[in-house]
């Protein structure tokens, strides 16, 4: 920049110079014609042109018009003849042609560079010409001081630069680094105060907004966790969508809900779901739409209640959605379980009912004349009402227990419990000619005596009722992995496969006409189990079509 600045400056004072030393020739010139024109006559050209150019302390030379050299200052008569003719000179042409012509070249007869001016006369020309020598030496003087002021300046400049680097830019260095820090993320760092009084006080207000932004970035890192906390407590799964109505945030219970262990941020609930109802309402809320719910049923075949929110920022504009996922599969089960219920119990109860009818009607139309008749008629009423009871019984007995009123627990022989069951059978397995196997030890365990042996009693009901005539039960009970375990196997006809995982619903019956036939209420294996789990036991079956069946209780000692 400096030396720009230098060739520049050197070049118009150079040209300032040229133009003053150009005015100056011409003024000289038209005086030296003049001269010429008064007070040369009688005297040579070449005497002329030397008292000329010790007057004027400059070059003159005469020349004529066809370029000849007739007298010159710096030359004498003998140099002058050999001097080359002066016609192609520019400004020996220019003022042939204008009157005045001026030129700046080197002249090679002197081996310098000129400025040269020309001024027609009446038969010859007269040029001055002085050297531009002294002109570069002094262009060369002022470079040479110029150069020394830059330096001098360029000196100052940089110590009065360091100076203000030590009172302004040294504290504002440190403010700088301190401020990227404060926009990197470390909010605990301040700034250090020093420097004038307004660099102090800007250093006083960020480390003061750094103390806010601390401040209030913990508040919202307590907030944000205590909201993750609530949200992650919650048994509903919760799903957050943002304005592109992809998943950002989720809690642990949508992963149980959805029975997946993936990672959910960044998919759309399509990806997840499958299920392309849930899309549409999250775009139509998304695009300004009302809550809405829909349902969903997994490919696990769990069914879902989805609750679709959105979530509105301070300009009211809809910029997420939020998703809460009930689990209504148990709601759902029960709700079957209940319409099951009371269409069983319905036709449990119809079945007798229009037996009595019947045959009351049958008995007040005339049919009580025929005492035989009318015997049979009393009796399939009388045992259509003992089996109502049963039913009955059986269902008060079963409300008890899934009233989850808690087991009443003491110390109780289970084989005490099993000899007495077997005892107050023996007529019924006498006239069967079933055959009762006893391996259960002794054991005193912590039960619900009266729960407990309601459930050994109606298992010992089954094996005899689908037990085939001259058959076996045989029961085993003996202590392993902290419970009591008693298997009651019956050499009956089996269960099939398919059976198996239904036996223990109400009403469930595998031979419908046997059961009814025998007095069966279908509710005997549901109160077993009921009773069982409400003591914290577990019960099962294994069994095969053909080779009879295994029940097994697992009681806690």
């Amino acid at each position: 920049m400096a030396t720009t600045l230098g060739y520049l400056l050197s070049y118009s004072i150079r040209e300032d110079i040229d133009r003053q030393i150009e005015e100056q020739l011409r003024s000289q010139s038209a005086l030296a014609v003049a001269y010429v024109e008064s007070g040369g006559k009688g005297r040579s050209f070449d005497e002329v042109a030397d008292e000329l150019g010790r007057l004027l302390n400059v070059r003159v030379t005469v020349i004529a018009y066809d370029g000849r050299v007739l007298g010159d200052s710096s030359l004498n008569v003998a140099e002058i003849s050999m001097v080359e003719n002066h016609s192609a000179r520019p400004e020996v042409r220019e003022a042939m042609q204008r009157g005045t012509g001026v030129a700046i070249r080197y002249s090679a007869s002197v081996r310098m560079e000129f400025i040269y001016v020309a001024r027609r006369a009446n038969d010859y020309v007269l040029r001055l010409a002085t050297p531009l020598s002294a002109v570069d030496a002094l262009v060369s003087e002022l470079m040479v001081r110029l150069a020394v002021a830059v330096l001098i300046a360029a000196g100052m400049t940089l110590i009065f630069g360091y100076l203000i680097r030590g009172l302004i830019s040294s504290p504002l260095h440190k403010m700088a680094v301190a401020a990227r820090k404060l926009a990197a993320g470390d909010l605990q760092h301040r700034l250090p105060i020093s420097g004038e009084e307004e660099i102090a006080a800007l250093g006083n207000s960020l480390n003061t907004m750094a103390e806010n932004l601390s401040a209030r970035m913990q508040e919202l890192s307590e907030g944000k966790q205590r909201l993750e906390l609530i949200v992650g407590a919650m048994s509903e799964g919760v799903m957050v969508l943002d304005s592109a109505g992809r998943i950002a945030l989720t809690n642990r219970s949508v992963r149980d809900v959805l029975e997946t262990d993936r990672d959910l941020v960044g998919k759309t609930p399509l990806e997840v779901l499958r299920r392309p109802e849930i899309d549409n309402v999250v775009r139509n809320v998304l695009a300004g739409g009302p809550a809405e719910m829909v349902e969903l049923m997994t490919s696990s075949g769990r069914i879902l209640q989805a609750n679709v929110a959105p979530v509105a920022n301070a300009w009211r504009v809809v910029d997420a959605v939020v998703i809460v996922f009930h689990d209504l599969t148990n709601i759902r089960r029960t709700e079957r379980m209940r319409r099951d219920f009371v269409a069983n119990v319905s036709h449990e109860f119809k079945t007798p009912l229009t037996s009595i009818r019947g045959y009351a009607e049958t008995l007040l139309s005339g049919a009580l004349d025929y005492r035989k008749t009318a015997t049979d008629f009393v009796r399939t009423i009388e045992r259509n009402a003992e089996h109502l009871e049963a039913l009955v019984s059986d269902l008060l007995t079963l409300a008890r227990i899934e009233a989850e009123l808690p087991a009443t627990k003491e110390t109780v022989d289970i084989k005490l419990i099993v000899d007495e069951q077997i005892s107050c059978r023996r007529s019924v397995l006498a006239a069967r000619g079933i055959r009762v196997l006893g391996e259960c030890e002794s054991a005193k365990i912590q039960a619900d005596r009266g729960r407990l042996s309601m459930a050994i009693s109606n298992l010992i009901d089954n094996a005899i009722m689908y037990n085939k005539p001259g058959g076996e039960i045989r029961i085993t009970g003996r202590r392993e992995n902290g419970a009591f375990q008693l298997d009651i196997f019956d050499t009956g006809e089996g269960i099939a496969a398919e059976e198996l995982k239904r036996i223990f619903e109400r009403f469930y019956r595998v031979d419908k006409a046997r059961s009814r036939e025998s007095g069966g209420t279908g509710l005997g294996l549901s109160i077993v189990k009921h009773a069982i789990e409400s003591q914290g036991g577990t019960v099962s079956v294994s069994s095969k079509l053909g080779s009879g069946s295994t029940f097994t209780l697992r009681v806690p000692v």
